[in-house]
Formats: C-alpha cells, sequence, structure tokens
C-alpha cells in the first residue's frame, strides 16, 4: 500500500484545539464500541479544515443494487453523489450541501441510500468518456486508443477480488455471471451482500474527489475476511492521490494493515475525543498491541493457544477480562512485563496468569511483583482434575461423588509411585535452575566473575533439595493429600488418565467440564476454581 505522497489529517486533540498527524499511507482509528469512531468521522467531514476535500463512506448503508439506470450530466451526477443535491456543484460552498441533502441533517447516523446515485456518476462517466472517444476517432484518421472509465476500472478491481466472476457492462446496466459460463447471467440485484459492497466500496472511492480524503467507517462491514486486506489494498493503488482514513474496532481487519499509520481512538466524552498514536511496544507483537486497543477490558495473558481447551476455560472464568494466550510462560511473563512498563499504556490494568510448573516459592513472590500470579496446580490441566471440578461431573452424571473421587484418587497416587525418582529429579532440576539464574551480574572482572559463581554454586546444596523435595512428594503418598499433589505433579495426560473413571471417553474430560460450563453451570465451576488461582483470586468475580 506504499505511496509517494506525503499526507496530513487535521484532528481536534483534547485540549480545544488542532493537531496534525503526517504519513505517507493510510490512517487507521482503532477504538472499542462507544469510543466516537463514527462521531470522528462525521467531525473530519463537516468541521475539519480539509473538509471540501473528504468523502466519508458510512458504516451504514443500503446496499439496493438497481438492475439499471439513466445517465446525466457528468456534473450533475457527481454532485449529486458527492453532496446529495444535483446542483451543488455550482454553488459556492458545495460541502455546505451535504448536512442537509446527502445526510438528511443526521450525519453521524442516517442510513446512507446512494447505490442509485453511484451507478447513475458511473454511467454517466461511461458514457461521457464514451463520446469524447468517438469524436475524437472521428477527426483522426490514426487509431485513438480507447479510454478506461471509472466503470472499466470497478470491473478490473471487483474481477481481481473475485476471479471466479464477471461483470457484464451492457447498455445502462451490469449484470454477473460465472467465469466463463455465459449461461449463468445474473442481474446485479441478485448479487450477494458482499458482491454488492465490494462494487460499491470500490465506486465510492474511485469517484472521490482527485487529492480528496476518502474517510470509511466500518471498512470491513459485509466482507470476508479473506478479501478485506486485498480489496483495500488495490482500492488505495486505484487512488494514489487519496487518503484513506479508516475507521474501526476490528481487530483482525486492523491488523492486517501493516503499513497504514495507526491510532488509538481512547475515548469521546461528547464534545472532545482522546487519541494517540500507537506506539511500538517491544516484546508485544503488533496485532497483539491492537487487540488490547480495541477493548475495553483489562488485560490477562495466559499460557495455551487460542482454541485449545484451557484457553476457553479461562474465557469463561475471566469474562470480565479480554483473555489472551501467549503460548509459553515465558511470553505471558514478557507480555505483562511489556504491557505495565509501557508509558502509552501503563494504565491499563494488566495480568499474567502461568502454571505452577515446579516453580518455588520465591520465584513465585517475585513474579508477582510484575503482575503475573501462579496457578495453586502443577500444569493448568490440573484444574480439570480437582476435587470440586469432579464432584461437579460426578454429579451431573447421577455416580456416587465419593467414590468417584477415591478411587480417582488413589489411581493419580499409584501412578505418581511408578514415576516417582523422575519427578524428584525433575523439581530438583527446576530450582538449582532458579538459583542458578540468581548469579551476579554486578560482579566484574575475572576474579568478580569467579567468586560470584563459586559463591553461587557452593551455596546450592543438591542433596539437600532433593532429600527436601523427596520428603514432600513421599508426604504426598502417605497422607493421599490430594491437593498438594495437583500442585507440584506435572503431568499434563492427568485429565485423559482419571477420565475413564468418572464414565467418559479419554479425551472427553476437559470438554465436558466446558460444556457444563456453557449450560448453566459457569457459576458453580468459577467457584469451584477461583481457590487455584493463587494471588489472583482477589480479582476474580
Amino acid at each position: 500500500m506504499g505511496k509517494n505522497n506525503k499526507f496530513t489529517l487535521s484532528l481536534p486533540n483534547n485540549v480545544n484545539g488542532l493537531s496534525e498527524i503526517e504519513t505517507l499511507n493510510s490512517l487507521l482509528f482503532i477504538g472499542a464500541n462507544g469510543s466516537g469512531k463514527t462521531r470522528l468521522g462525521t467531525w473530519v467531514e463537516f468541521n475539519s479544515p480539509q473538509k471540501e476535500k473528504v468523502h466519508r463512506i458510512s458504516a451504514q448503508k443500503s446496499l439496493a443494487m438497481p438492475d439499471s439506470t439513466t445517465p446525466r450530466s457528468i456534473d450533475e451526477a457527481v454532485s449529486d453523489l458527492l453532496f446529495g443535491y444535483p446542483d451543488a456543484i455550482n454553488q459556492s460552498s458545495p460541502s455546505s450541501y451535504k448536512h442537509s441533502n446527502r445526510w438528511q441533517r443526521k450525519p453521524a447516523n442516517t442510513m446512507l441510500n446512494d447505490f442509485q446515485k453511484l451507478m447513475v456518476y458511473l454511467f454517466s462517466d461511461h458514457t461521457e468518456e464514451s463520446a469524447k472517444y468517438l469524436a475524437e476517432s472521428r477527426l483522426s484518421n490514426e487509431r485513438v486508443a480507447p479510454p478506461t472509465t471509472k466503470l472499466d476500472r470497478v470491473k478490473e478491481v471487483w474481477e481481481k477480488i473475485l476471479p471466479h466472476r464477471e461483470l457484464v457492462l451492457g447498455g445502462l446496466r451490469i449484470q454477473t455471471k460465472v467465469k466463463n459460463d455465459a449461461a449463468s447471467v445474473y442481474n446485479s440485484s441478485e448479487m450477494s451482500d458482499g458482491e454488492r459492497v465490494i462494487f460499491y466500496l470500490i465506486g465510492q472511492c474511485l469517484s472521490a474527489p482527485t487529492d480528496g480524503i476518502i474517510v470509511i467507517d466500518e471498512p470491513e462491514l459485509h466482507l470476508h475476511k479473506s478479501v478485506q486486506a486485498p480489496l483495500w489494498a488495490e482500492i488505495e493503488r486505484q487512488r494514489p492521490d487519496c487518503l484513506f482514513v479508516y475507521l474501526t474496532h476490528d481487530v483482525d481487519f486492523a491488523a492486517s494493515f501493516k503499513d497504514a499509520k495507526k491510532v488509538w481512538l481512547k475515548s469521546y466524552d461528547g464534545n472532545t475525543w482522546d487519541w494517540d498514536i500507537v506506539q511500538e511496544i517491544d516484546n508485544l507483537p503488533e496485532e497483539l498491541l491492537i487487540e488490547i486497543l480495541g477493548s475495553r477490558k483489562p488485560i490477562v495473558f495466559v499460557e495455551g493457544e487460542t482454541g485449545s481447551h484451557d484457553t476457553t476455560l479461562y474465557r469463561m472464568l475471566l469474562d470480565d477480562y479480554l483473555v489472551i494466550p501467549r503460548g509459553s510462560c515465558s511470553q505471558v511473563i514478557e507480555s505483562t512485563k511489556a504491557l505495565r512498563n509501557s508509558q502509552q499504556l501503563h494504565h491499563l490494568s494488566a495480568y499474567g496468569i502461568i502454571d505452577r510448573d515446579r516453580r518455588v516459592d520465591d520465584e513465585i513472590a517475585s513474579l508477582e511483583e510484575y503482575g503475573v500470579y501462579t496457578l495453586k496446580v502443577a500444569e493448568v490441566e490440573n484444574l480439570f482434575c480437582t476435587e470440586e471440578i469432579l464432584a461437579i461431573i460426578s454429579e451431573r452424571l447421577v455416580r456416587n461423588k465419593e467414590d468417584d473421587f477415591s478411587e480417582i484418587r488413589t489411581f493419580i497416587i499409584s501412578r505418581l509411585k511408578s514415576e516417582l525418582e523422575n519427578q524428584i529429579s525433575l523439581r530438583t532440576v527446576s530450582e538449582i535452575k532458579f538459583r542458578l539464574n540468581l548469579f551476579d551480574d554486578k560482579a566484574k572482572g575475572i576474579d568478580g566473575l569467579e567468586t560470584a559463581l563459586v559463591g553461587l554454586t557452593s551455596s546450592i546444596d543438591v542433596p539437600f533439595i532433593y532429600k527436601q523435595n523427596e520428603s514432600l512428594f513421599e508426604q504426598i503418598i502417605s497422607t493421599s493429600d490430594y491437593k498438594l499433589l495437583l500442585k507440584i505433579y506435572n503431568r499434563k495426560s492427568l485429565p485423559k488418565q482419571i477420565a475413564q473413571k468418572v464414565g467418559l471417553k479419554n479425551d472427553e474430560l476437559p470438554e465436558f467440564v466446558i460444556r457444563m460450563a456453557k449450560s448453566g453451570l459457569v457459576a458453580d465451576v468459577k467457584r469451584a476454581l477461583k481457590p487455584y488461582f493463587g494471588g489472583f483470586s482477589k480479582y476474580m468475580a
């Protein structure tokens, strides 16, 4: 979408003055619902110093596409389309007619119904250029190159975006057909919403004034995600003279515009807007940053991937938060720190939730200083195996919850016994790694560094740590302490291993818990699991 032009847009700032944004590409405003996007677009159209050059495409628009149309004089056609009044172009201030004629005095919420006017203008331009071509051909003995009209360009772009369809331009109507299938012709009024809106958007942008500012409210509306970015990229290529200003709350759409300068629309109080140019944040990808800016909720970063059972569970339990999966625990920690340390976004509430993963108490306390909280289970999968959740499952399936739990506890303890040395060793390794990370990085010189290393390694008593962990696991086994077991036993497959004990198939347990929550038991599931969220539980409803 790169352009050679340098564009400037004047915007109202929050001290009742004007600020200018400069960009070599398009501008994209991202903001949550209620942040004043449409009102800002209206301000740019009617109050900005550049208002004479602005053409705004509303989110609320009729897609009723006429089957045929009648051209008129080109001046009247363009005036009627841009200003809502055929004679406006002959007046001293054509844009003054927009408010009452084009927008019916309600520019922020009027349903724009101008598809007919767009068709009239495109066919008027087509007719005008064709007439000029015919006249020039008659006066010349040499071949005159036929013109490429705006309608020709609409057809070219439309077919590029929808390669399996073809627009048929004939007389004063437009039809559509499947490419290379003459028998499949259908009228424009029979087009799908997507086909019509693509035609409408291309036509509107090609009809905008030269060197204009094209403001598009909700540019993703009625468009399949697969065509959104390619369509607007192609339209921008057709109008390199124009500044494109997109107003959206769709984070996927915003993230697809890599080259656009992005502006965060924070809020609107009815008179002023609070906005800021989006700055890059280390350790936070732009698409995540945009997702955060497009939401009004506090943020929780979690381990895992989108679509996984644990992420789904987190989102159900933390429905007051924007839950963002970040893959590994290190990415959760980095993202939480990055957001909290950002000067632009430091006022946002941001937290991280990670698995316990053999962490020692000192490490857990250290992470909480950065807003990263550790579950009271070794891995998030263990949440599906807690005594409280198992009781809900047994009751739901009309089983004896005491018998089910007793059998499951005995089974898991026996599994732990079978890999006891491995679990003790892994926990010991984890603690040694943590202590090695405490190396004094302020030490200087060979002697200083060597002294620091010797001091650190001599303080790590491996046999003591191993025996301590061995004692912890033996305590679990001897007392059948199930809560402590889930806290330190790392085995992601536990839900699969115990599913059959409550009458489910191997891989059904997490899915069953989520189904229960969706079917009206979310409060019970939340109440059962809240204690396992450790220090973060105080932020849960």
